[in-house]
């Protein structure tokens, strides 16, 4: 069943009167349940594409459907409320709160669900309960009081990745998410996304490292704007 479709995508910046034309004309399916690395060297557009997929930026041109939402007809806070219930973010710089300890950033997605939808998501057990199964999961509890200046580029991108399931999303963004780490974190992060995916998660991982690539389902290349391969 297919999650995301692309038709079209366009994306142009303009720097003065020079438009700059990143993305050209991008179509593309990803299937629930599907691991999709996409890889291309820098300034290829892989990253613009991710924003788009994750609904931090609107293309120029081109429809975006999300489980069959025409995403880009939602007014901005409709799309602030699909981020939030379907979409977890995981970063080449982490983006944790730097006064806030581990624990705490790992809730902060829940506080941005629509109203009502967290008592629907944590009928269960409660946010901080799922906060402290996910640290647990991820190998990193014993560091759930430490603030990121205290944690290791691995431990902090396991607190990202708690983050991003906290909500119990539908997709997993990951844009360069090694980046920042050594080979002995890299394979352990990448590890942990096959399992996500084993689970039945869509997952989607910017890159440009074969290496990193080659732990997805399904390898895109794309080079100026354009899918090259599939």
């Amino acid at each position: 069943m297919t999650l995301i479709e692309l038709k079209g995508i366009r994306k142009v910046y303009r720097q003065g009167e020079l438009e700059v034309e990143v993305l050209k004309g991008i179509d593309l399916k990803v299937e629930r349940g599907e691991f999709v690395s996409i890889i291309g060297p820098s300034g290829s557009g892989k990253s613009t594409l991710l924003y788009i997929l994750g609904c931090l930026d609107r293309p120029t041109q081109g429809k975006y459907y999300f489980n069959g939402t025409d995403v880009f007809s939602l007014k901005d806070e409709e799309l602030s409320k699909l981020r939030a219930k379907h979409i977890g973010f995981v970063f080449q710089s982490f983006y944790l709160i730097p006064y806030l300890n581990a624990f705490d950033n790992v809730l902060v997605p829940v506080e941005y669900l629509p109203k009502g939808e967290k008592k629907k998501r944590f009928k269960e057990e409660s946010p901080e309960e799922r906060a402290r199964e996910l640290l647990k999961r991820l190998n990193i509890a014993e560091r759930a009081n430490f603030k990121p200046s205290e944690l290791s580029g691995g431990q902090k991108q396991r607190v990202a990745i708690a983050r991003a399931l906290i909500n119990k999303p539908e997709l997993i963004l990951a844009d360069e998410p090694t980046g920042q780490l050594d080979s002995a974190s890299s394979k352990a992060v990448m590890e942990i996304f096959k399992e996500l995916h084993r689970e039945g998660k869509t997952l989607i991982v910017v890159t440009h490292d074969p290496e990193v690539a080659s732990f997805a389902q399904r390898v895109i290349e794309i080079r100026d704007g354009e899918i090259r391969e599939r």
